[in-house]
């Protein structure tokens, strides 16, 4: 099993990576925001969620990152983990080159908190298993149930029957 967490956690950081790493003129912005995106990342954790999940608040209206709008949403919701602002730019410019395909493996969601963008969240999926990744909220008083709704929500939008389904978490 730990095979599966490696090569699922290195194929959700490959297709991070190719936003920036196969653009013709990435910006060094951006490859710093990169840079700061796998520093954070390369100490993860990851553990298998036992499903179904609920959460003790329905508080987000949730949204799938399909256009640039909720691109940045989702960038700049992200990007509140990093403390210094120069990191937080980068990061916010590395996350909105995000582009998505039909097929891609990878699906972004933003919450909405009274109308708001205020949690985010990533499932990276293939046919056997699924990562929950990137889940994250503003420091809001209730950060942490919004955590916990929008994990418990990314656990919903699963499309492989019964997949092994894990939860990267970074700090």
């Amino acid at each position: 099993m730990q095979l599966m967490i490696e090569q699922l956690k290195e194929s959700k950081n490959t297709w991070m990576a190719s936003h920036i790493t196969d653009a013709e003129y990435p910006t060094e912005l951006s490859q710093s925001g990169l840079a700061s995106y796998q520093a954070l990342h390369a100490s993860s954790s990851t553990s298998q969620l036992v499903l179904p999940l609920t959460a003790r608040t329905n508080s987000l209206s949730f949204y799938p990152v399909d256009c640039h709008p909720l691109t940045i949403r989702y960038a700049v919701t992200l990007a509140s983990l990093w403390n210094d602002e120069k990191q937080r730019d980068a990061v916010i410019e590395y996350l909105t080159q995000i582009m998505f395909e039909a097929d891609s493996a990878a699906t972004l969601f933003v919450g909405f908190f009274k109308g708001k963008p205020a949690a985010c969240g990533m499932v990276f999926q293939n046919e056997e298993s699924a990562l929950i990744s990137d889940v994250h909220a503003l420091p809001l008083p209730n950060q942490d149930e919004l955590i916990e709704e929008m994990t418990a929500y990314l656990t919903t939008q699963l499309t492989a029957t019964n997949p092994s389904v894990f939860l990267e978490k970074t700090i």
